[in-house]
């Protein structure tokens, strides 16, 4: 069971390039409110997760430019160019209990709306412009559909369920085989 706050790190981001020559960097936001960053304290950084305490932050033209700690030079902040930007998931707002974030969403088992057809286990969501893409994995196979309230009816991340309407499931889902 995966519990908030244990080192469930979320990528955030990514590290464009140096901005300007005291260490600050550019920062290409990818969640839906970039401001959520102005309210993190710290990120991290790299596939090790190397934590860097954030003295400064502004958002300037879509992207995020942070000054973070020990990163006081253009070449210290060349170094962390194309790293990956990370928070842990304790840093993540409460949400209402309607809501959920789409982490929450990897490892349902999807259902159809009465629950007695097992479609398969949600392996990735993809964030594209029009709609999340959720990919599904049933014995080594799987299968894409849009995250959309026409198809998708319920989910219950307590009790790790997904439910979807399945003749309108089978209308749009993609079979990657």
């Amino acid at each position: 069971m995966k519990v908030r706050g244990m080192n469930n790190f979320i990528c955030i981001g990514k590290v464009l390039k140096p901005q300007a020559l005291k260490g600050e960097v550019k920062i290409s936001a990818n969640t839906r409110d970039i401001n959520s960053y102005l309210s993190y304290e710290h990120l991290y950084l790299g596939r090790e997760h190397q934590k860097y305490a954030i003295e400064k932050c502004r958002i300037q033209d879509d992207f995020v430019v942070a000054k973070l700690e020990n990163v006081d030079d253009a070449n210290t902040a060349e170094k962390l160019r194309n790293e990956d930007v990370y928070i842990d998931d304790s840093q993540l707002a409460v949400l209402p209990e309607d809501e959920f974030y789409i982490q929450d969403l990897i490892g349902l088992d999807v259902f159809s709306i009465n629950g007695e057809t097992y479609l398969g286990q949600v392996a990735a969501v993809d964030n594209f412009s029009s709609a999340d893409i959720v990919t599904i994995e049933k014995d080594g196979k799987e299968v894409l559909f849009p995250f959309l309230a026409s198809v998708v009816s319920g989910v219950d991340v307590q009790h790790k369920k997904m439910f979807v309407d399945v003749p309108k499931f089978k209308e749009v889902c993609v079979d990657e085989d």
